[in-house]
């Protein structure tokens, strides 16, 4: 395992509400990144698709009020999720990480499957990983790729995510994770949201 076993079994041991909430904040934070995509590509019909999803899956997530119809939301992602090739630009690819980051959310919601959680996680780093190849024109190691500060600086992001999940769920818990989601603004490999 990449990140030691220490890393996915403080993962794993999310329960099923802490799994889901796990990858709706590591989406949130990719969320930039689709939106880049979306404006470069002029289709922001799709950002607005996909900010409208994060923002029902909070509320949701929050309030257990509205009966949502999560099949069918998923079923709207997958047909704005642009598949990719290794050689395509680094935008489609990332806006395609954020978009599997958000069905992995519906996905933990639908089938709890208490791997949600580590999914989000590997998307986060795959798009971090990616980027920082594109930028420094090289493939990583696995060797490399831990040693990468980036990366550190992201699996530092998830441990504290973790640690917020831990507390009791409330209002205040919920502040923090948006909080922790909102990033100041950035996406997980810095794009500003505007």
């Amino acid at each position: 395992m990449l990140f030691g076993n220490l890393f996915y079994k403080k993962i794993a041991k999310l329960s099923n509400w802490q799994q889901a909430l796990f990858a709706l904040v590591i989406t949130t934070r990719m969320y930039p990144n689709f939106k880049l995509y979306c404006d470069s590509t002029h289709n922001e019909k799709n950002a607005k698709l996909f900010k409208a999803d994060l923002d029902l899956l909070w509320k949701y997530l929050e309030d257990h009020e509205d009966h949502i119809d999560f099949t069918k939301l998923q079923e709207e992602i997958l047909d704005i999720t642009d598949p990719y090739e290794e050689e395509d630009p680094f935008g489609k690819i990332a806006a395609n990480l954020a978009c599997q980051g958000l069905l992995i959310t519906f996905d933990s919601i639908l089938n709890h499957n208490k791997t949600e959680a580590q999914l989000a996680s590997d998307k986060s780093i795959e798009t971090i990983i990616k980027y920082s190849e594109v930028l420094n024109n090289k493939k990583y190691s696995d060797d490399e790729i831990v040693e990468l500060p980036e990366v550190q600086a992201e699996l530092d992001f998830q441990v504290q995510l973790i640690e917020a999940l831990n507390h009791k769920r409330s209002d205040q818990m919920f502040a923090m994770l948006k909080e922790l989601a909102d990033n100041d603004g950035y996406s997980n490999i810095g794009i500003p949201l505007n």
